[in-house]
């Protein structure tokens, strides 16, 4: 041991830089391993917190189209549920806009927003809720409802939230109740559980009892014996009437695992399911493994570049009587404690970046005491780095004759030379493959975001009001945000705009075609506030708000797919006429096809008009325009909590995978050319230094340092070019492969691969230069001599 430590501390003070910068990127590979590994770890455990997580199941239909395949009527549930003995429990979930809320605090009533969802009185027992306080069956009483532990804290801090009343400053329209008493506490579940932390309280037992044409509930069930489920599909759908339900008896029950829907990806579902892309993770298994293949490269590269200088040592001990066992033991030993070394700092520096928040685009949570089986995943694999890296470069330096090994040097062998190579250039075709994966990434994103959506997002302020706030105080609301002459005018719809993928949708026929249509019931002056101008026929008017008869403006989409001409009657259900066309506008994201929107207008909302668009004149101080809206609101309803938004923040979140991704491949591929330019710059040192003499020759015999640092580079521009030519054609398939998730796409443009070649070669070639440099403009005569 002693020896190991006195051979450690030698190549640490003759080669301090070569090695600190060998540690550093071993450092880094283990920390870019260990996150995303945690990462993947929480993807591949999504809904397995549940205790009873092998048992839940998700009731489908099978004929169904989009989300209706899992929005199904109460009553039908119902019907499951009482199907089969082997079923539980179960418990629909009815989700619900956030609603504004207050309760009192230290005497003060507080207002806040928060989502309740509806469900039967078996949720905690479908789930296996673990109650902090209070009694799990509290949700038999339908005047209670059950908050998570962090809810309670943020409310009422130490102090039991039991018994505290929660009142409702706006109906909630599956129960007719305007206070209700916490009766429970549950623990929060992790992130990665499709169950939100929210409030639930249960569905009014007359609400939909019997209306199987009201499609709005998600239906979970849980079975005895998961075996089971086969049967229990078979024998519904064997003896179940359909036509009562789905006016078919085409249509059939099917049953999916809890643990299973993170993965279906299913694009339509998003507003109510959390989504992975079991893609994305195999890509994110593999730049893991790229990295530490990467860093195994970059070690032996390390370990055996000191093979000409510790040759002639080694050799000296086995004429002394070492065995070559117990050398080759110790120079792997020597490897693996390096290795180890490395991971301790890579384990520190997740730490740290996890303390400082900036890995916050990550789901998971970095807490290392948290994922200790991704912990000791990477403690093994930096052993077996160590084991890698150190076995074969201590049998090569041990497999030499003692009177060959000290009469010579192994540095610049044709063997050495080769493998120096093949493993440096599989650094470049890494880093050259995820330098352009990056830059793809990045223009997908920057094209999504320039877009034409066909309205004009600047200068919108967006807020959410209460419905009892649009309703009573629209007009004071309006009028005051207008007596700031920064404010143009005020708009309303039912729903947030161009912030996500799924709106109040309805299969209409119009001249016996069946289309789907994205409905949206607007103010009369939507369009003139989103800068969406009538391209054919006639604006909405203040008149058409007072028509009991709906008006509809449809965009080009709709116009041209569906063959409309201005003036016919439209939607059966909802008669009105249609009296515009608009240009292209898209509200949905780039992920999706045309949509066919249909503008709304009449005098019968069935639902208020929360959401309104503030449009502010060009040149506003945006800032000033802002408190003033705070003011407004503050002065209408003083504890009415609400959010000032802007359009770049709504896309950024409409976007937030695709944002993650591209933080995510950036991170990894800085790593991976860092760790790419340690194994150079290692390379590079030990280069020169072999090549002392024959600089030293050169120098004497008339070339000039730029000669000479020229000869240098061109080795390592050669591999470059090499590597550039096999790194493109994987890089365009993958790329490829990944821009057919979208409907609209960025070009896949040349120059992007040049700039990822001129990049890295860049970097190479100012890597070598730098540490070329010191040899190429040292004295000859010393050069000369030491040799």
């Amino acid at each position: 041991m002693r020896t190991l430590l006195r051979n450690l501390l030698s190549i640490l003070r003759r080669y301090q830089m070569a090695t600190i910068l060998n540690v550093a990127g071993l450092s880094v590979a283990f920390a870019a391993f260990i996150v995303i590994f945690i990462q993947i770890r929480y993807e591949r455990n999504f809904d397995k917190s549940y205790p009873t997580s092998d048992h839940i199941y998700r009731a489908e239909l099978t004929e169904a189209e989009g989300m209706f395949q899992y929005l199904l009527p109460r009553p039908f549930i119902q019907d499951v549920i009482d199907s089969s003995p082997n079923i539980e429990a179960g418990t629909l979930l009815v989700y619900n806009m956030p609603m504004y809320l207050s309760t009192t605090i230290n005497g003060e009533k507080t207002g806040f927003r928060e989502p309740i969802l509806g469900c039967f009185p078996d949720m905690v027992k479908v789930f296996g809720l673990t109650m902090v306080e209070g009694d799990p069956g509290c949700l038999k009483d339908p005047e209670k409802l059950i908050i998570p532990q962090s809810m309670a804290r943020k409310l009422f801090g130490e102090e039991s939230a039991i018994g505290k009343t929660i009142h409702l400053e706006e109906d909630l329209y599956f129960k007719k109740i305007p206070d209700f008493t916490i009766g429970g506490v549950y623990h929060d579940l992790p992130p990665n559980s499709q169950i939100l932390n929210l409030i639930y309280t249960t569905i009014d037992a007359k609400h939909d009892a019997n209306n199987y044409g009201e499609c709005s509930y998600i239906f979970y069930l849980l079975l005895d014996n998961p075996s089971m489920a086969d049967v229990v599909v078979e024998n519904f759908n064997k003896n179940y009437d359909f036509k009562k339900a789905f006016y078919s008896q085409k249509e059939g029950l099917k049953l999916t695992p809890i643990t299973d829907i993170y993965y279906l990806n299913e694009a339509n579902a998003a507003i109510f399911f959390k989504n992975g892309n079991r893609e994305m993770t195999f890509i994110l298994f593999c730049i893991a493994i790229l990295i530490i293949i990467v860093a195994i490269i970059n070690f032996t590269n390390f370990s055996t570049a000191l093979t000409p200088i510790r040759i002639k040592s080694i050799n000296i001990q086995k004429v002394l009587g070492s065995s070559d066992t117990l050398l080759r033991r110790t120079l792997t030993m020597e490897s693996v404690i390096i290795s180890l070394a490395s991971w301790i700092i890579g384990l520190a520096i997740v730490l740290i970046l996890d303390k400082l928040q900036y890995l916050s685009f990550l789901d998971a949570d970095l807490n290392l005491l948290s994922n200790m089986p991704v912990v000791l995943l990477s403690g093994l694999v930096a052993l077996i780095t160590g084991i890698i890296a150190g076995v074969y470069p201590a049998w090569y330096m041990v497999s030499f004759p003692p009177a060959l090994a000290l009469k010579g040097s192994f540095g610049l062998s044709a063997s050495g030379r080769k493998m120096r190579t093949a493993l440096i250039g599989i650094q470049f075709v890494v880093s050259i493959m995820l330098i352009v994966g990056s830059g793809f990434i990045w223009l997908q994103n920057d094209y999504m975001k320039k877009f034409s959506m066909g309205f004009d997002k600047d200068q919108i302020a967006i807020v959410e009001l209460s419905g009892e706030m649009y309703e009573k105080h629209k007009d004071t609301y309006v009028s005051r945000l207008k007596d700031y002459a920064g404010i143009e005018d005020v708009a309303f719809s039912r729903q947030k705009l161009g912030t996500q993928d799924l709106y109040s949708t309805s299969t209409i026929k119009y001249k016996d075609k069946e289309s789907l249509y994205l409905l949206i019931w607007a103010s009369h002056n939507l369009l003139d506030v989103l800068g969406i101008p009538v391209t054919e026929g006639r604006n909405f008017t203040p008149a058409d708000e007072q028509n009991k008869e709906s008006t509809f403006i449809f965009n080009r989409t709709a116009q041209m797919n569906n063959d409309m001409d201005l003036g016919d009657q439209f939607c059966s259900w909802m008669p009105g006429r249609i009296a515009g066309f608009t240009g292209d506008v898209k509200f949905t994201s780039l992920r999706q096809g045309e949509d066919n929107l249909a503008f709304i207008v009449n005098n019968s909302p069935s639902l208020p008009y929360r959401i309104s668009y503030i449009r502010m004149k060009a040149g506003t101080n945006v800032h000033e325009a802002v408190s003033h809206i705070r003011k407004t609101i503050k002065e209408i309803d003083p504890v009415y909590p609400f959010e000032i938004e802007f359009y770049d923040k709504l896309y950024d979140n409409l976007y937030r995978s695709e944002v993650n991704l591209r933080s995510i491949i950036t991170l990894f591929s800085l790593i991976a050319i860092v760790i790419s330019l340690v194994g150079v710059f290692g390379l590079v040192v030990f280069e020169t230094q072999y090549r002392r003499k024959e600089i030293a020759v050169r120098r004497v015999h008339g070339s000039t340092i730029r000669e000479i640092l020229s000869r240098l580079n061109q080795y390592y521009v050669y591999i470059v070019c090499v590597c550039f030519v096999f790194a493109t054609p994987i890089a365009y398939v993958v790329i490829q492969k990944w821009l057919e998730s979208f409907v609209y796409k960025t070009p896949v443009h040349w120059w992007l691969y040049a700039i990822a070649f001129v990049i890295v070669l860049l970097i190479i070639i100012a890597t070598v230069t730098f540490q070329s440099w010191r040899a190429a403009t040292a004295n000859p005569v010393d050069s000369l001599k030491s040799e």
